[in-house]
């Protein structure tokens, strides 16, 4: 139970600090902006060229580009910003925890 429990606040400790590095993003990006909507298209491209490496399944991934779509800009900025962590720090269990993340952030977005 006290594993459960660590798990649980190690998930909303990266959560909460990932949500304020995608908050701090240029200003062009924000939405409204005109360049908004083309720097949402920028993430999902990187979002979805990160869920085909590390996602070998092709149903799965096909569900993960599917719910991409339906997401709002600040959604896909900090996904994105959490697939560019997980691409610097490699094969580590933070970027296995930051997978983790990004995949329950796509499944209950």
């Amino acid at each position: 139970m006290n594993l459960k429990r660590c798990i649980i606040f190690l998930f909303l400790v990266i959560f909460i600090l990932s949500k304020s590095i995608a908050w701090g993003g240029p200003i062009n990006s924000r939405p409204g902006h005109p360049h908004g909507v083309m720097s949402r298209e920028a993430n999902v491209l990187r979002i979805l060229s990160f869920l085909e490496n590390k996602i070998s399944d092709q149903e799965s991934l096909q569900k993960a580009k599917d719910k991409l779509v339906t997401l709002n800009e600040r959604q896909t900025r900090l996904i994105a910003s959490l697939s560019d962590r997980i691409a610097d720090k490699g094969n580590t269990t933070g970027g296995d925890i930051a997978f983790l993340l990004i995949m329950a952030l796509i499944v209950l977005s």
